[in-house]
């Protein structure tokens, strides 16, 4: 089935709901479904063909959501990107997908480069409002398979140049299923999506499973702390789907700050570990309970919990209905439970493999099996634990270190706001231990202070050795701290 008729489906259950409240205006489902159906009318007119790319590259708005189901309405392939990367970013993008059409705004319209046969583009003044003006709706939508390419998400490109993971229209489905039926979603309930709507958590996790439940989609054009609290607090806000930086950002602005977040009745947070003290923060200061959510852009979610069952320390949750999750060893053998390994994942939102690479497809995806790169370990009740990712391993003298045990340690420790635990390089043990903190704005700790704090938690051999004091830690465009940019940093400091 092609994603879109999702929608159809929806505005026939769901006639009397608002689909998106944006900037104080609700779309009901008969005008977004008519604003979507005259873009892929326009879309066909400039000679989109089923399995041709629509790049988006814009920011937050309810004609962005447009965008990406008419693309799938013609039986086309949506590239959703990064409004915020470089001109040279983008432009890798552009030769690699080689989209027929991409939707900018006018400020994004300069980030472009190569041969594009079509731009268009958004916001008040774009050319999108003429061009939809002028075009009858397209009633008809083109049918697809489950095995059929519906989108192509850019990886961030933490290692190397970023490749283009492919998702079938059966994942995207799958993806909304499981979610709808994880969190219980109802017409009742109100999600709000701040995040770049370019990510996989934003516009597949969140928008389309709720789409496909009657959730309204209240939706912001940007993250801001305030922004986001107040939002919850004036609309009476059910959901939020999160990543840590966005908890870390919210605790901080609200902790001399008097706001309602009453409404809220499920929290989620993934795209990085979730530390185990911010957990208890968030349910000290907000009353939530983050469900921690585990998957990758290549297959996502896999695990989580659900509402009713409490979360374990250090546990993303239990494989979802589905998906599988293995944990094996250098041999590719199972692990027992309380091992460490690469954490393997399958089920029917793992994607089709990487687009226009068929080398780094056979390499990450085998019979059926996606090769993660975390670093986890299973309980033996099935749930699971990542401690880190292959390459930030710290190996000290020959013992096996996990940052995210020590971060979890440090974030237990009254004056930090946020830390990445890292590996210098060390003549006597071949690594040492470092980590790089930001302060709460009201607070401080010396170095004896820090020690202290971790001999109470960690084998003293898991104690940094080094203690460093940023202003702000490096961020990739999901909010995930750049550790790469750090051990750059450590490696080569000139």
């Amino acid at each position: 089935m092609n994603v879109r008729e999702l929608i159809n489906s929806a505005a026939l259950l769901y006639v009397d709901q608002p689909i998106i409240r944006f900037e104080g205006e609700a779309l009901s489902y008969a005008h977004f479904i008519d604003l979507a159906d005259r873009l892929a009318s326009a879309f066909l007119e400039k000679g989109l063909k089923p399995g041709g790319r629509v790049m988006i590259l814009a920011k937050n708005s309810p004609e962005w959501i447009a965008c990406y189901f008419a693309a799938l309405t013609c039986g086309g392939v949506a590239v959703p990107v990064n409004p915020a990367l470089t001109a040279n970013e983008v432009g890798y993008i552009v030769s690699h997908a080689a989209p027929t059409i991409v939707m900018v705004d006018t400020e994004t319209a300069d980030s472009l480069q190569g041969n594009i046969p079509h731009v268009i583009t958004l916001g008040k003044r774009g050319s999108w409002r003429d061009i939809v003006a002028s075009q009858p709706p397209l009633r008809t939508v083109v049918p697809r398979s489950d095995r059929d390419l519906a989108v192509i998400f850019y990886t961030s490109g933490t290692t190397g140049r970023p490749k283009g993971v492919m998702l079938s229209h059966g994942a995207v489905l799958a993806n909304a299923s499981i979610v709808r039926s994880l969190y219980r979603l109802s017409p009742s309930d109100r999600t709000l999506v701040t995040g770049s709507l370019s990510f996989i958590y934003s516009i597949m996790t969140n928008c389309t499973s709720a789409i496909s439940a009657g959730v309204t989609i209240h939706l912001l054009e940007r993250f801001h702390p305030e922004l986001v609290l107040r939002a919850v607090e004036a609309e009476r806000i059910t959901l939020f789907l999160g990543v840590p930086t966005m908890y870390v950002m919210m605790l901080g602005w609200a902790k001399d700050k008097s706001v309602d977040t009453a409404s809220i009745r499920l929290t989620v947070c993934s795209g990085a570990s979730l530390p185990w003290n911010l957990l208890r923060s968030v349910r000290e200061r907000f009353g939530w309970t983050l469900l921690d959510l585990w998957g990758m852009t290549e297959g996502t979610p896999i695990t989580s919990y659900a509402p009713d069952e409490e979360p374990r320390q250090d546990s993303c949750g239990h494989a979802l209905a589905g998906c599988g999750v293995r944990v094996i060893d250098t041999d590719d053998r199972d692990l027992a439970p309380g091992e460490v390994g690469e954490v393997l994942l399958s089920g029917t939102p793992v994607m089709l493999g990487y687009y226009n690479n068929p080398e780094a497809t056979a390499e990450t995806l085998r019979n059926g099996w996606v090769r993660t790169g975390d670093l986890g370990k299973l309980d033996t009740d099935g749930f699971l634990s990542i401690v880190g990712r292959k390459k930030d391993l710290i190996i000290r003298g020959g013992a096996n270190i996990y940052p995210t045990e020590v971060e979890d340690a440090l974030y237990g420790h009254p004056a930090v706001a946020e830390c990445a635990v890292i590996g210098r390089p060390d003549q006597i043990y071949g690594e040492i231990v470092e980590a790089v903190l930001v302060f709460k704005d009201d607070r401080a700790a010396t170095t004896d202070e820090l020690i202290a704090h971790c001999k109470e938690r960690l084998a003293d051999y898991k104690i940094p050795a080094i203690f460093e004091v940023v202003d702000a830690l490096p961020k990739g465009p999901t909010g995930k701290i750049l550790k790469r940019t750090l051990r750059d940093r450590v490696r080569d400091p000139a």
